[in-house]
């Protein structure tokens, strides 16, 4: 009697080990896509903080133009100067770049 006892305990113990493995199978596998998905949520929101900082940091600089442009008269010259206007009686001399070795 004790035997068949010992050998019904290893079945069950076989049994739910058997269980236990398809369980956590089956959990991986019902996760799995998931995990992929946030995966992929976390580098688009990686992406778009990044465009975001670079927006932000152009936005600042913009506004920095923006309140030299309104208080600081040597900026306003020296932007109009690039762009080529100048003052009556001035002349903006243009020298185009030297490229590669003659």
């Amino acid at each position: 009697m004790q035997q068949t006892e010992k050998y019904w305990n290893m079945i069950l113990r076989g049994a739910m080990s058997i269980v236990a493995v398809m369980l956590l199978v089956g959990v991986i596998l019902a996760f799995s896509p998931k995990v992929k998905q946030l995966q992929a949520y976390q580098n688009t929101n990686d992406m778009l903080q990044q465009r975001i900082d670079v927006t932000v940091t152009a936005e600042r600089e913009l506004k920095e133009k923006q309140r030299r442009f309104l208080s600081d008269p040597a900026f306003v010259e020296k932007v109009a100067h690039e762009v080529g206007y100048a003052r009556a009686g001035e002349t903006i001399f243009h020298f185009p770049e030297e490229t590669g070795s003659r």
